[in-house]
């Protein structure tokens, strides 16, 4: 957990302000922290930071106000997507590569429609994603959106191209058994 901690931290800080009180990865990790404990919002975030402040202070080796509600939603808000997505992605990879891994990973690939996504008002439809997921580590190496005007399929070949994995099985859903792939 604290080379993930050290990779928050490498996220620009969106802000100008010179009275700077938190450090925007920090109120990432922490709030990642606490949406894999249980958190589902901003004041379910905060709670959870207070009640494990202590612990929270060890990992982070300095003492730390609690962010408010408001200062994660903020925070949330105006996080770079790409730089998100991008700094998960080479944690992701750094795991899935690291010494100690068995000779032969599975990776899962599989589509999901995202719950909640759709905007009735904008006329959006709702997003899909295809993702790949390293079984025996149980994290997500990678996700893409898929274009509105496609399927999956190129999705996850241009994925799986980016990814360049070796010594992997690749599982994949019956959509993707056909002659041409």
């Amino acid at each position: 957990m604290k080379t993930l901690l050290e990779r928050f931290k490498e996220l620009p800080d969106y802000r100008k302000c010179k009275q700077i009180k938190f450090n925007v990865g920090e109120v990432m990790y922490m709030s990642f922290l606490a949406i894999l404990a249980g958190a589902n919002g901003y004041m379910d975030m905060e709670l959870w930071i207070k009640s494990k402040k202590e612990e929270l202070t060890r990992l982070l080796g300095h003492r730390f106000i609690a962010p408010a509600d408001n200062t994660i939603r903020n925070v949330y808000l105006n996080m770079n997507l790409e730089a998100l997505n991008k700094m998960f992605e080479d944690w992701s990879h750094e795991i899935a590569r690291r010494e100690g891994l068995s000779n032969l990973n599975i990776v899962s690939s599989d589509g999901k429609t995202m719950r909640g996504s759709k905007n009735k008002i904008r006329n959006e439809k709702a997003r899909h994603i295809v993702s790949l997921f390293l079984s025996k580590e149980k994290i997500t190496l990678a996700q893409t959106k898929v274009d509105e005007k496609s399927n999956e399929i190129p999705a996850l070949l241009e994925l799986l191209d980016s990814l360049k994995l070796d010594n992997c099985v690749i599982t994949v859903d019956a959509m993707h058994t056909q002659k041409k792939l």
